[in-house]
């Protein structure tokens, strides 16, 4: 359920954005070249062996020059559990303070990223003898807890404190200790009374809450903290509920985060998109809340939402509910996440869970189906998460041979899994949807990477003039958004896409009726080719979402409702006429 709330922004100091500014440099000089996706392995492979040392070398040698600071963060994350595995804890805390000082030089010094970092560190610092530096260790993430207004964050490192003053032998470090969880032990119940209230409607928060239902196969990591709720380890099937908090000024297709060159220091809701909560409950008790959000909102509408390779839980959470608020989506908006370890080293690590994924998602499409009340249901695929969706829908085919098709609009977002595979599995899985389209691009790294570990073998997601052409499977090449290199996710983070889906989600408009799309001839036979000029603007997509929203089924009443309600008469003649161009595209029979 959207709330959507009145606008609050406050300022930073101009102080601290001097020195953030002094501190952080001041050119770019473009993408760092991609990490070799076998070093993962050569890592596992050397870990493996017992030769610890041999890991440590390969990811030093990695970082050795590496300027992408998601790649530093990744490497270093793997550097300091095999330090810390090998006993090797004052070299393991010597690395996670160097990964704690690059989080902070890349998304600001109070991260909440930072906090299970040097929660590590604290632990690393004891186990080598430094129990005062292990104290101030945690101090530092108490900060940034009560800072960034994390109130389940608080309390565990009380915990950890408590178990410092215990082990530590000596008197005065026990008593900083005790000193440092004395001083925020009040802050653990301001922050729940504050965290109770900040996601209610308040008309002076500049927030809105969107409520998301998931479920997950992957372990839990221990912590309380939402983005660090579960890790990238196998588990077994879990449900729950997520909040996320999306700004008043949001951009559509965008999630905002803390950034030093908007002078961002930690996730405020006023300004960025925040998971703000994660509550795992009973399957039951999940089917019961989605019957009740249909029966209170009349919607009996879903979208399910399977991410790819490389996306950590509260990614993936943040992207699912962003794509709900700017589609102003009423319906059940769900996260289907796998154990990806979220890691740009550990591609083959992911191809070894996802498929087993693709079983536990194909029995929860199932009890989706039976249990949710929703009556349409749309699933979309990103990537690697292909592999686990066109496993489950195959799966889901052929126990309902011969029955009426579950799902309304299947998208396959850059699929990554081998395009002849792909293309004999759409003969069973075709009848499980009302459409299926293929979203594909010709400029997508994390593709061209695996088409060069499968022996040149093309991907499915992979566009141009070989894009595949399979029947009752709508190919649309959206090469022309551009390249997102290691995010490669054109299909949420370009308000175009997003305008084409809502497309498909409201009126199941075939691409000749969509806008944008030009028919051409290919290699393998015809495919639509999406030129996003004059259907990437916010207001078109602005416009279908209150459109759809109001029920409207006719283009004179489009027409009504967007001049009365919507458009402004201070709008750009030209963007007025190719608004209502797009909707007499829409609407015609």
């Amino acid at each position: 359920m959207i709330d959507r709330v009145r606008f609050g922004m406050s300022r930073t100091r101009f102080a601290a954005v001097l020195l953030a500014l002094l501190a952080f440099p001041l050119f770019w000089s473009g993408p760092a070249a991609a990490v070799d996706p076998l070093l993962g392995v050569a890592i596992a492979q050397a870990v493996a062996a017992g030769d610890e040392e041999k890991a440590i070398g390969l990811i030093a040698d990695a970082l050795d020059g590496e300027s992408d600071p998601r790649i530093v963060v990744d490497l270093l994350e793997q550097k300091a559990a095999i330090e810390r595995d090998a006993g090797l804890h004052a070299r393991a805390a010597a690395t996670e303070r160097r990964l704690s000082d690059a989080i902070a030089a890349s998304e600001g010094e109070f991260s909440p990223e930072r906090v299970p970092v040097l929660t590590r560190l604290s632990g690393d610092l004891a186990a080598a003898g430094e129990f005062a530096m292990a104290v101030g260790t945690l101090e530092e993430a108490l900060r940034i807890s009560r800072a960034a207004g994390l109130a389940d964050g608080v309390e565990p490192l009380l915990g950890e404190l408590d178990d410092l003053a215990a082990r530590s032998g000596d008197p005065a470090v026990a008593a900083r200790a005790r000193e440092v969880a004395a001083e925020h032990v009040e802050t653990v119940r301001r922050l729940e009374e504050e965290t109770s209230r900040a996601f209610d409607v308040d008309p002076e928060k500049g927030f809105s809450t969107v409520r998301i239902f998931y479920a997950t196969d992957r372990a839990r990591s221990g912590s309380e903290l939402p983005n660090d709720f579960y890790g990238g380890g196998r588990g077994t099937l879990e449900m729950g509920t997520a909040e996320v908090s999306i700004p008043q000024h949001h951009r559509p297709g965008q999630i905002e985060a803390p950034s030093i060159w908007t002078f961002d220091f930690r996730e405020d809701p006023e300004r960025h998109v925040v998971l703000s909560s994660v509550t795992p409950k009973a399957d039951s008790a999940v089917f019961a809340d989605m019957q009740a959000q249909v029966r209170e909102t009349g919607v009996a509408e879903a979208f399910v939402f399977v991410h790819g390779f490389n996306v950590p839980f509260h990614e993936a959470a943040k992207r699912t509910a962003q794509m709900a608020y700017d589609m102003n989506f009423d319906g059940l908006p769900i996260l289907y996440s796998w154990p990806s370890r979220a890691s740009v080293v550990s591609y083959i690590a992911d191809t070894a869970v996802v498929n087993l994924s693709g079983r536990r998602l194909s029995l929860f499409l199932e009890d989706l189906v039976a249990k949710s009340g929703a009556k349409r249901i749309h699933l979309i695929a990103h990537s690697m998460g292909n592999r686990a969706l066109t496993d489950a829908l195959e799966l889901f085919a052929l126990r309902h041979d011969g029955e009426a098709p579950a799902f309304d609009q299947v998208l396959f977002t850059a699929p990554d899994l081998d395009a002849g595979l792909f293309a004999e599995m759409m003969k069973t899985i075709r009848t499980t949807a009302e459409r299926i389209t293929l979203y594909a691009s010709n400029k997508d790294w994390a593709l061209a990477v695996s088409r060069q570990l499968h022996g040149d073998s093309p991907r499915a997601g992979q566009g141009g003039r070989q894009i595949l052409n399979v029947a009752s499977l709508d190919s649309i090449d959206m090469t022309a958004i551009g390249e997102d290199m290691l995010k490669h996710s054109y299909y949420a983070n370009n308000p175009s896409a997003l305008t084409d889906i809502l497309s498909l989600f409201w009126r199941d408009a075939p691409p000749e009726k969509r806008c944008g799309m030009t028919q051409v001839e290919g290699e393998n036979g015809s495919y639509w080719q999406y030129a996003p000029e004059g259907c990437d603007s916010d207001a078109l997509l602005s416009t279908l979402s209150f459109l759809r929203h109001g029920s409207i089924s006719t283009i004179d009443d489009a027409r009504i409702f967007m001049n009365r309600f919507i458009v402004p008469a201070t709008i750009d003649a030209g963007e007025r006429s190719r608004l209502e161009s797009a909707l007499r595209k829409l609407f015609e029979r």
